[in-house]
């Protein structure tokens, strides 16, 4: 997951451009709220290196403020400020480190739909990806979640819902680093989606494409199933952990073994998956395969139960196993499995 990188500049603008807003109307039309999210546990995971055991961890706890101005009947001013409570290693919560920023942005919201601008979870990720799981991470993916510099637009429109957004990031010499267009088709039982971010960075301009389908079998049974390609000269997030497939937790842990990433080569994930919720109780699995050209297969399997106490709090455990092709030189690393325990507490 490519980490939000936010200069004090730019942070100050949005703030300043969000109290401006408010300040600007009345107060009975301004609508500003505070949440927050605690995900805390631990997990033990076993990548065949001499340091395996079990760990505290965050997983990606969070506090955050939205806020809305009416600044017409028809014209809404929106922003959002969201900030990680997770130290600066990426996994342990540290009361002596700083938070870190997830998202901050502003728009408007209209008939036209909704226009923001900021750090936030760009629109590929919204449409074709998902977490799935309560560590609110997943080892087999491609792209990133959240992005610097986006302008995004989203309609929804009867039964269907478009995106679209544009990123102008650093000084390089280019103007738009890259563009995504986005759509979903819903109704009663079924839900399609398909995305394309187009990398305009650099000489290499390749394409990420991404398609998923859900469907509900019956009120507590849902399945749903995805594929995404990377073409070879999509590098955008080279470098970062946003293109790599890994187990997460292992390598945000510094672990050196498990899955390694195949940048430079096509790269394609294919997975099914499954829910079952009943009354407090939910199980949920996921099958998945991420196939590089040269280096190999990685395959995926992750089951997960949660018990929920309330809509607000919530228990889970999980167990995730990674195998890899290692019939391949250079291969993709030693098999991998990952034991997790966690609590989650929304307010």
């Amino acid at each position: 997951m490519k980490r939000v990188q936010v200069n004090k500049t730019s942070k100050l603008f949005f703030l300043n451009v969000l109290l401006l807003s408010c300040a600007s109307a009345n107060a009975s039309d301004v609508d500003s709220s505070f949440y927050g999210s605690l995900r805390l546990g631990a997990d033990y995971v076993d990548s065949g290196t001499s340091d395996d055991a079990a760990n505290g961890r965050d997983y990606l706890s969070r506090i955050g403020v939205n806020a809305e101005v009416k600044l017409t009947d028809d014209l809404t001013g929106i922003g959002k400020v969201e900030y990680g409570l997770r130290g600066d290693d990426g996994v342990n919560f540290n009361q002596n480190q700083k938070a870190g920023m997830r998202q901050i942005y502003v728009g408007l919201k209209g008939k036209f739909g909704t226009v923001t601008y900021g750090s936030q979870t760009i629109i590929w990720h919204q449409y074709v990806r998902s977490a799935y799981f309560s560590d609110g991470l997943d080892s087999l993916r491609q792209g990133a979640i959240r992005d610097d510099d986006m302008l995004q637009w989203q309609k929804t429109y009867n039964n269907w819902k478009f995106g679209a957004a544009i990123q102008t990031e650093k000084q390089d010499g280019d103007s738009i680093d890259q563009y995504q267009v986005a759509a979903q088709y819903k109704n009663q039982s079924l839900k399609l989606q398909a995305a394309l971010a187009a990398d305009q960075q650099g000489e290499n301009t390749g394409n990420l494409y991404g398609f998923r389908a859900w469907y509900d079998i019956s009120k507590a049974f849902t399945v749903s199933a995805f594929y995404h390609l990377a073409e070879e000269d999509f590098d955008l997030y080279k470098g970062n952990s946003s293109g790599n497939v890994r187990l997460v937790s292992a390598e945000e842990s510094g672990k050196v073994g498990g899955v390694t990433a195949c940048v430079d080569e096509d790269r394609s994930t294919v997975g099914l998956y499954g829910k079952w919720r009943q009354d407090n109780n939910q199980i949920h699995a996921r099958y998945a395969v991420n196939s590089c050209d040269i280096k190999g297969d990685v395959s995926s399997i992750k089951v997960e139960y949660i018990r929920y106490f309330s809509k607000k709090f919530r228990m889970w455990a999980s167990f995730e196993q990674l195998d890899n092709d290692t019939t391949r030189l250079p291969s993709t690393g030693e098999d991998m499995s990952e034991a997790q325990v966690g609590v989650r507490f929304d307010f």
